[in-house]
């Protein structure tokens, strides 16, 4: 017989062992691949500003792409080890035989490499298939109505096949050079390693709780602490080295020690389902404790990447009108221009105009060198303020629906500001005093209010002054107005087509549209539309919420395939117990009770535990950012739930058919 048959009899005889390894294999291909197809798809490039985008992100892509492929390469190589590690025994038998070592590694290597290959030909298959159906997600998220057609990409297939063909030839070498790396014995004594039972010790369960507590801690004030302000760095490695360390503790000691109180409960241990339950935990999850932690890690890092970018997402669609308030908003530069655009809206019927105003502002030199938190926008339009009068900013709020101001004393200031991720509160500066320059004159004001919200569609909206109108009269004798004609249309969102219109008016008449590839913007010329900044947006957000859901998958597939591996070579090495515990009366329907309750125990310790610690990430991120976290994360929790679920239901049918029959 050749080494040839040899293999192939091998694959055929071990292939129902290596289906899951298959199809995670096949399914860590068919992500990357679509994940590098997406890069190169023209259409979505043509049709959707895709590739400006994306260049605007490109340290975001970059960077998931490389944990992509880190953790597909870490996953694969795992997987790996683990079945070459369940074939031990195997291979010290072919040794034994006299099978001269270079012929059983090339026997290993042949196998993983042909196991590999068929995962890589199917995945990219699969890929090429899926690739539409992710694209149209794709182009879903960001807000774009194409019609896409299938289309080969020959840059993505070279890409993939390369980078996993050296995956492979890895961990084909890694099989190649196992049966070098033990002794003989050691391959025979791999299955019949014992596993010690947790020894219980209370103060490394109260060291564990106490960790998670003092992590947490660190985490929920951070939002008020100076030390995170000035060490933020420092402060969140000692937070995750906290959590970390807590969390090994909590899988190898803490666990332990419930066992233990429970097994000291003689009304709840002798109980059969429990006796058989209780002991075979208390080995598991010393062994398993690193490998938990690790997976409790992931599954918290996927919980907070996937539920951060699902709030900003959420968030900014949501609350566009708070940060983009008019439908079109320009400064009148020439009133031929502003006639015609003004009728152009007014004319149009499928968008009606809800109200259009022209008020005016300034900007003005100011010094905030008294505030308590002076705000970035005011260094951005060097250190300018824009200010606009009392009256004229109630006549802007009664549009807006708006709370309008009573009137000012002299010598009284509103602040109005909204940033992007509005980590602000209305009290912020208020009793705080600034100062308006004219001439060599300097007007002190006194912060009697903050308002969080923009009269302005500006990228970087400046920081708006509302004061009474006579301190804005006297102001006005040295600093020229600047008018600002604002337009409110219905369904806003979907005016696409008379955005271009009103677009290509401007172009016409050689006044410059908004150019949002340049670094900084000229404030106060050309036009700020809200359908752009909500189309940009949402294509933004959009594409980062599609990647982040495509590494939280790839989190997902991992961790769960490795506890399924786990719990699934346990139960093997089960098997004879429970086929023991049959004959003597044990039916097979309390068999499956058993294996459930174990495998539930595997599957929950960490998930809860990744829940707990995305919540709290997630709530010191909520103490910082204005944005309603709740609805967003409990969705992207659920459904990380129900997919894990998937793989408990998955490992049980596969777990009883494998010790029950």
């Amino acid at each position: 017989m050749t080494l040839f048959n040899v293999v192939m009899k091998n694959l055929k005889h071990n292939f129902r062992q290596y289906t899951i390894y298959v199809a995670s294999m096949t399914f860590s291909v068919l992500i990357y691949f679509t994940f590098v197809s997406l890069q190169y798809n023209e259409q979505i490039m043509t049709v959707s500003n895709f590739a400006s985008i994306t260049e605007r992100i490109q340290p975001l892509l970059n960077l998931s792409s490389l944990i992509l492929l880190g953790f597909i390469f870490i996953f694969i190589w795992y997987s790996n080890t683990f079945f070459m590690n369940r074939r031990k025994q195997e291979i010290g038998l072919y040794a034994l035989l006299g099978a001269p070592k270079k012929e059983i590694g090339m026997m290993l290597f042949y196998e993983n490499f042909l196991l590999s290959l068929m995962a890589l030909i199917i995945g990219v298959g699969l890929g090429q298939l899926f690739s539409l159906f992710f694209s149209m997600i794709l182009v879903k998220l960001m807000g774009y109505s194409i019609l896409l057609h299938v289309a080969f990409n020959e840059m993505a297939v070279v890409q993939t096949l390369v980078v996993f063909i050296a995956i492979t030839l890895l961990t084909s070498l890694q099989g190649y050079y196992l049966v070098y790396r033990f002794r003989l014995i050691e391959l025979f004594q791999a299955k019949n390693k014992g596993q010690d039972p947790i020894k219980s010790s209370m103060v490394r369960a109260m060291l564990s709780v106490l960790l998670l507590g003092m992590s947490y801690w660190l985490l929920w004030n951070a939002s008020d602490s100076k030390s995170w302000s000035e060490h933020f760095g420092r402060n969140l490695f000692v937070a995750l080295l906290l959590m970390i360390t807590g969390s090994f503790l909590l899988f190898h000691s803490f666990s332990g020690f419930v066992m233990q109180q429970l097994q000291n409960k003689k009304a709840i241990y002798y109980k059969w389902r429990n006796l058989i339950t209780f002991t075979q935990l208390r080995s598991r999850l010393k062994s398993n404790a690193i490998l938990l932690t690790l997976i409790s890690v992931l599954n918290g890092i996927t919980l907070v990447a996937f539920g951060f970018a699902y709030t900003i997402y959420y968030n900014t669609l949501l609350t566009m009108e708070d940060h983009v308030p008019f439908s079109y908003q320009y400064s009148v530069a020439e009133q031929s221009i502003d006639d015609q655009l003004t009728a152009l809206i007014q004319q149009n019927t499928d968008f009606p105009l809800v109200f259009e105003e022209t008020f005016e502002y300034m900007m003005v030199n100011g010094d905030a060198r008294s505030l308590d938190v002076v705000p970035s926008s005011y260094h951005f339009y060097d250190e300018q303020f824009a200010v606009l009068p009392v009256t004229t900013y109630n006549q802007l709020a009664g549009q807006l629906n708006r709370k309008s101001l009573s009137l000012l004393e002299e010598h009284e200031v509103v602040t109005l500001g909204k940033n992007f991720i509005g980590s602000q509160n209305h009290y912020e500066n208020v009793g705080h005093s600034l100062s308006l320059m004219v001439a060599d004159e300097a007007i002190p004001l006194m912060v009697t209010s903050n308002r969080i919200e923009s009269l302005f569609n500006y990228n970087v909206p400046p920081t708006t002054l509302i004061v009474h109108d006579r301190v804005y009269q006297k102001l006005r004798k040295e600093y020229d107005p600047i008018a600002s004609h604002v337009f409110k249309v219905a369904d806003e969102k979907q005016a696409d087509a008379l955005t271009e219109q009103v677009k290509e008016l401007f172009e016409a008449a050689n006044v410059s549209v908004l150019d949002h590839s340049q670094e900084r913007e000229p404030a106060h010329v050309g036009l700020y539309t809200f359908f752009d900044n909500y189309q940009e947006a949402q294509s933004i957000y959009g594409l980062m919420i599609f990647t982040f859901g495509f590494l939280g998958l790839v989190f997902l597939s991992a961790t769960g395939s490795i506890i399924y591996f786990k719990t699934l070579t346990e139960a093997a090495e089960d098997a004879k117990r429970y086929k023991t515990l049959r004959t003597i009366g044990m039916s097979k329907r309390k068999v499956k009770q058993v294996i459930a309750r174990q495998s539930v125990v595997m599957f929950i310790l960490p998930l809860v535990a990744g829940i707990a610690h995305s919540s709290m990430m997630l709530s010191a991120l909520a103490n910082v950012m204005d944005m309603n976290f709740i609805t967003p994360v409990v969705i992207s929790t659920l459904l990380y739930s129900i997919l894990y679920g998937s793989y408990y239901i998955m490992t049980l049918v596969t777990g009883n058919k494998l010790v029950n029959t």
